[in-house]
């Protein structure tokens, strides 16, 4: 921990002197002190119970404290992976990027229910499905657990989101297998800018 610890953002600070067992705002407040870190004890507990309502940390009472541990993260689905990175990619064509993406990933018609699943709206380049090919996709999505009413309707992309679908695939290997710290952000960067 040491000098990097005092320059870190407050919440990175709790986070990592929380670790998984968590403690008691007292205990926090002393730590904090201990690492040089000058925060009053009121400003403190509004600030965990700000981050507890956040879903950043959980807290628990156990008399006469109250502890506060990290919360463990929640996992999200491929739809709200897919939509965060399309909308960072381009917010106004996150809907197209999004459908060519989950389009190729499923070799199937996505259903609107899926693109808002993965908060983005309908498509503006997009072919709606109907038929046999509809039904199809319909009955694979419900064999799968997932509801979707019988009136929604079914897209394939009309426009090409190649590149778009390359970068998410990328970014969901790297963030899934922890590897940023193998890739060249400069490059990375370079390309992106080409583009």
């Amino acid at each position: 921990m040491g000098k990097g610890l005092v320059d870190a953002p407050l919440k990175d600070v709790i986070i990592e002197l929380l670790g998984k067992d968590g403690m008691s705002i007292n205990s926090l407040h002393k730590r904090l002190e201990g690492k040089g870190i000058k925060v009053h004890r009121l400003f403190l507990t509004g600030y965990l119970i700000a981050m507890k309502d956040m879903g950043i940390l959980r807290e628990r009472d156990i008399r006469p404290a109250k502890v506060f541990s990290v919360a463990p993260a929640e996992k999200k689905d491929i739809y709200q992976l897919v939509g965060e990175r399309a909308k960072r990619i381009s917010e106004d064509e996150a809907s197209d990027i999004c459908l060519y993406t989950l389009h190729r990933l499923f070799n199937r018609p996505i259903f609107m229910r899926e693109l808002n699943r993965a908060g983005v709206g309908a498509p503006r380049h997009g072919r709606k499905v109907v038929g046999e090919e509809r039904k199809r996709a319909l009955e694979l999505l419900s064999s799968a657990g997932i509801a979707v009413p019988r009136n929604n309707s079914a897209f394939v992309p009309d426009g090409d989101y190649e590149s778009e679908f390359i970068q998410i695939l990328v970014e969901l290997l790297v963030d899934t297998y922890g590897i940023k710290g193998l890739v060249n952000k400069a490059v990375q960067q370079k390309k992106i800018d080409e583009e």
